[in-house]
C-alpha cells in the first residue's frame, strides 16, 4: 500500500476513534470530565508525526463539535486546544525529543501536554462565556484546580497505555 494512502487511512481511524471516545467514553460529573478521547491524538502524533496529530485533533474535535453542538461561533476555538497538542506531541516525538516509554521525561512531557490540554480549554471556556453572555468567573475557574487534577490523573493513565499500544500498532505503521 501507498504509504500517502496508509497514513491517511490511520489519520481517518485515529480521528474516528476520537469521535467515538470524545461521545461515548466521556464521564462527566459536577463540570468535570474525565475522558480518554485525546489518546488517539497521542498515538497519531507519536506514530505519524505532527501535522498527522495536529489534523487527528483538528478533525477529531471538530466533528465532535459539530455532531454535539452544531456550528456556531465558538467552535473553532474549541477545536484549537487539540490541534495544539497534536502538533507539539508529534513535534516532540518525531523529532526524538522525547522517546515512547523513555521514563521520566516521557511520563513528564504527557502529564505537561494533559496539562496544558486543559490550560487551553479552560481559556476556551471562557472565551465561550464572554462571548455568549455567561462569564461568571466561578463558573468558568472556579473547577480549575480539580480540573488540572484530572488532567494529571489522565496523563498518568495515558503514560501508562501509551508505549503499550504503539508497540500493539508497530505493525500497522
Amino acid at each position: 500500500m501507498n504509504n500517502n494512502v496508509k497514513k491517511l487511512v490511520l489519520i481517518s481511524l485515529y480521528t474516528a476513534i476520537f469521535v467515538v471516545l470524545s461521545i461515548y467514553g466521556t464521564v462527566s460529573f459536577s463540570g468535570m470530565k474525565f475522558t480518554l478521547q485525546n489518546l488517539p491524538i497521542y498515538i497519531g502524533a507519536i506514530t505519524l508525526g505532527s501535522a498527522p496529530g495536529a489534523i487527528i485533533g483538528f478533525l477529531g474535535m471538530l466533528i465532535n463539535q459539530l455532531v454535539t453542538y452544531g456550528f456556531s461561533a465558538t467552535t473553532l476555538f474549541w477545536v484549537l486546544p487539540q490541534t495544539i497538542i497534536g502538533g507539539v506531541c508529534g513535534y516532540l516525538f518525531e523529532n526524538k525529543i522525547v522517546k515512547v516509554g523513555g521514563g521520566v521525561k516521557f511520563w513528564i512531557t504527557i502529564i505537561v501536554l494533559q496539562v496544558v490540554l486543559t490550560i487551553l480549554n479552560t481559556v476556551v471556556i471562557a472565551v465561550d462565556a464572554l462571548i455568549y453572555g455567561y462569564y461568571n468567573f466561578i463558573v468558568v475557574f472556579g473547577p480549575f484546580i480539580l480540573r488540572i487534577m484530572v488532567s494529571i490523573l489522565v496523563g498518568i493513565v495515558y503514560s501508562i497505555v501509551i508505549p503499550v499500544i504503539v508497540k500493539m500498532t508497530k505493525k500497522i505503521h
